[in-house]
């Protein structure tokens, strides 16, 4: 049996030097390939670096992370468009909304959040959507875009069972984290 961690942050500073033995635990359990969400172009560097480092396990992701929108979002929005020309990535991500820590730049995350759904679908990619304090909102967004082609997954999925149903007919997944338990 092969596992995936779909949604990983290994490129963090956090985990320093430690990635190397991380990933070599990891394989010893069965955790083959590791999916890199991009959180801004902070982090950029890292990721891509850590993705050349292992090109067979790591996958980077690019994307504007909702609590990282904020004063500067067209800047970082630009340097998202950038990089999804230059290069193939494994999905449009992590992106989406966030209510729970701040809701300043509300209407800049859905901002942000339907001009990458439209990056994703001109680049045929699909998209790992970040939507803490606001599934419904994640739902009717994916739901308006919705044409057949957009696919992808809520990450950390911890809503209800109706929510859930909600979002596997607009034909996503549901990736259950350890916020369930």
């Amino acid at each position: 049996m092969i596992l995936i961690d779909t949604h990983a942050h290994l490129y963090l500073e956090e985990f320093g030097n430690d990635t190397p033995e991380l990933l070599e635990r990891a394989e010893k359990t069965g955790v083959k390939r590791f999916y890199l969400p991009a959180i801004d172009s902070s982090e950029h560097d890292r990721m891509l670096s850590l993705e050349a480092k292992y090109p067979d396990k790591c996958l980077a992701m690019m994307g504007l992370h909702p609590c990282y929108v904020k004063e500067n979002a067209e800047e970082e929005l630009a340097l998202v468009e950038t990089w999804l020309a230059k290069r193939r990535f494994a999905a449009v991500g992590e992106i989406g909304l966030d209510f729970y820590w701040d809701r300043t730049f509300e209407q800049q995350q859905y901002a942000a959040f339907r001009r990458q759904i439209a990056l994703a679908k001109q680049y045929g990619l699909p998209i790992v959507i970040h939507s803490r304090n606001s599934t419904q909102e994640c739902i009717e967004l994916v739901k308006e875009a919705q044409d057949g082609t957009l696919t992808g997954v809520f990450h950390c999925f911890s809503g209800s069972y109706e929510l859930a149903k909600e979002v596997i007919k607009t034909g996503f997944f549901l990736g259950i984290g350890g916020v369930v338990t």
